[in-house]
């Protein structure tokens, strides 16, 4: 029977494994919400706070978020969430989808299978990379009802639209760099290499964003780093910025374009 549907193909094949990670994405931040309340009304977040005002610019800049204030929900979950366990996760599973979209075909001796359907190779490029989107949006949206769903079980004010369109811009995030690993995974045909390639930029990206403004002559390096176009703005308060999401978009987009012509001219290994 001939394939139908490369996308098809990859939500039955990956449908476990995002579910796994949904239900870990939702029930995290769902504890850093549930732990605000018991902070925020006694003695421990001042004391917190007083710690981090005190700290070194240099450690404060490792932080993502523009904004240390640990006195709102807001403030608590840009610095414990979308300051870096939320990137952790989202670029864990962009990174890991893009990877594995090309280069695991030809690693599991399957790409020839594929292939031998009728259907443009870049066809299957832009599929995979429809489940990639796809599937990094799962995990962003279990992330939002986490949240909802703590905000409601222990009170905490929280405006849950400002968390949606911080999400989006972490999602994009996660596309962009998992654009990134299609493209390597693409070139070179190993899902490992892919993986470390694209891990190795975000880590780059990270530090640039938050160490350059530190470093002498190195300010104007902070707009070009995907961390900055993801929360320069600071999503979560003050919602997103156009010509930053453009960047992203772009660059999954570039990535994209790339990985496409890329595995239309290569000699695949089947």
């Amino acid at each position: 029977m001939q394939l139908r549907s490369v996308l098809g193909k990859s939500i039955h094949d990956q449908w476990r494994a995002v579910l796994a990670w949904s239900l870990f994405a939702a029930v995290l931040p769902g504890i850093y919400v549930a732990l605000y309340p018991a902070l925020g009304t006694g003695s421990m977040m001042g004391t917190m706070q007083q710690f981090i005002d005190q700290m070194p610019e240099a450690f404060k800049a490792l932080f993502a978020a523009t904004g240390l204030d640990m006195s709102t929900a807001e403030g608590f979950l840009n610095i414990e969430l979308f300051g870096f366990v939320g990137p952790l996760m989202l670029l864990a599973i962009g990174i890991a989808l893009g990877a594995s979209a090309t280069a695991a075909e030809e690693e599991s001796g399957t790409a020839d299978l594929l292939l031998a359907n009728p259907i443009r190779r870049s066809r299957v490029v832009a599929e995979k990379a429809a489940a990639v989107v796809l599937w990094t949006a799962v995990v962003a949206a279990a992330v939002w009802v986490g949240v909802s769903l703590a905000t409601l079980v222990f009170g905490v004010q929280l405006r849950l639209d400002h968390v949606a369109v911080a999400l989006v811009s972490l999602a994009l995030l996660g596309i962009a760099f998992g654009g990134v690993a299609l493209l390597v995974g693409a070139i070179l045909a190993r899902r490992m290499a892919a993986i470390a390639i694209a891990t190795m930029l975000a880590v780059v990206a990270y530090f640039v964003n938050t160490l350059a403004p530190l470093v002498t002559g190195m300010a104007g390096w902070r707009v070009v780093s995907p961390f900055y176009w993801y929360i320069g703005n600071d999503p979560l308060r003050h919602g997103l910025e156009p010509a930053h999401v453009l960047a992203l978009v772009a660059m999954a987009g570039c990535c994209l374009v790339a990985a496409a012509v890329v595995w239309e001219r290569r000699d695949i290994h089947g």
